[in-house]
């Protein structure tokens, strides 16, 4: 199976995915937004307390540099193209994520230029070589001495509470639309996602009441099937569609080791997981076909049905897993069609 090309939103033409659903569905940017710059209470600019302090932001950013997942998406769909973009995991041959290449491109006719990330972290020199106002890494595990060296060169936000945890899509881009003086451009972005989101669920009654597992294909000599609890953003934006978590949640809590927002069940065990639909990523297309043809895994009731979904493609991988407002219109209309198709015992297995 292959995807289509992005799906970018903009002034100058709706999105496929909008096109489908609705035409009176806004697209981000598309109705009017006051691009002007919040008053601070205090005169004295916009404060953003994070996980290494407080930031103060004195004026609207001009010069914004991302690190790290999703926030150069938010900041391109608010109103200003990047300057710089550190390369991330999903990125093509081009070096940008396949919704944000053609967003970008078509709304400010080019691409930001791309930090190589280095071993020793953080690309400093060529950071600095692009003069931001602004660097923004919500979505990152920066220290706090790569924070204070980022802190000497402009304004910078990283994560806010632990490493490589954005929270939710909706939060990240209100704390971006703050940093960037446009609190309400970016409480109208996720008005309109959230309103898209409703839309395919609306579309798909089927999917309601339904349980779903996300998780991982296994890799050869697995004993464990890797899953995704429910804080996880894959399971949330599936739930926002109408689907149920698997009632085995609470298991998985159980068995989930500190922070993380994964753990593994053993194919043992695997027969006492309801579930009526299995969603996940694999490495590779091989991974995932070995997957659904291991003997135990094959007679769980999502896999016999044929009811299941695996994304081999890093990009399809990264848009679900790090949604933002530009990648789900990039990759709901074909995962609500790929979740429809599987419940109705058609699976899909869609490489890059």
């Amino acid at each position: 199976m292959s995807h289509a090309s992005a799906r970018p939103i903009g002034r100058r033409r709706l999105s496929l995915a909008a096109l489908a659903l609705a035409a009176a569905l806004s697209i981000v940017g598309c109705s009017p937004a006051s691009d002007a710059a919040p008053e601070p209470a205090d005169g004295n600019g916009v404060s953003i307390e994070h996980a290494h302090g407080t930031t103060v932001i004195p004026e609207k950013p001009k010069r914004i540099v991302t690190l790290g997942w999703m926030t150069a998406d938010i900041v391109a769909a608010l109103g200003e193209n990047p300057v710089g973009v550190e390369k991330v995991w999903g990125a093509g041959e081009s070096g940008f994520q396949p919704w944000f290449e053609d967003y970008v491109t078509e709304e400010y006719g080019e691409t930001p230029a791309l930090i190589e990330y280095t071993e020793d972290g953080p690309n400093y020199e060529a950071i600095k070589a692009l003069k931001p106002d602004l660097i923004l890494g919500l979505y990152t595990g920066l220290t706090d001495v790569e924070y204070q060296r980022l802190s000497e060169i402009a304004p910078t936000v990283p994560y806010l509470e632990r490493p490589w945890d954005a929270g939710t899509w909706e939060d990240m881009t209100r704390t971006v639309g703050k940093a960037m003086w446009a609190d309400e451009r970016a409480e109208q972005a996720v008005t309109e996602t959230t309103d898209l989101v409703a839309s395919l669920a609306e579309e798909h009654p089927e999917f309601t009441g339904k349980s779903v597992v996300w998780g991982l294909s296994l890799t050869e000599g697995s004993t464990d099937l890797g899953v995704y609890l429910d804080y996880d953003p894959r399971v949330r934006i599936t739930e926002a569609l109408g689907f149920d978590s698997t009632s085995a949640m609470s298991t998985f809590y159980e068995t989930a080791e500190g922070d993380n927002w994964y753990t593994g069940v053993s194919l043992e065990r695997l027969n006492e997981v309801d579930a009526d639909l299995f969603a996940a990523w694999a490495g590779t297309v091989a991974e995932a076909e070995y997957t659904v043809a291991n003997k135990v895994v094959a007679r769980w009731a999502p896999i016999a049905k044929g009811s299941y979904v695996f994304y081999a493609g890093e990009a399809d991988a990264s848009a679900i897993s790090a949604p933002t407002v530009l990648s789900l219109q990039y990759i709901l209309p074909t995962y609500v069609d790929d979740l429809a198709e599987a419940l109705a015992g058609t699976p899909t297995i869609a490489g890059p």
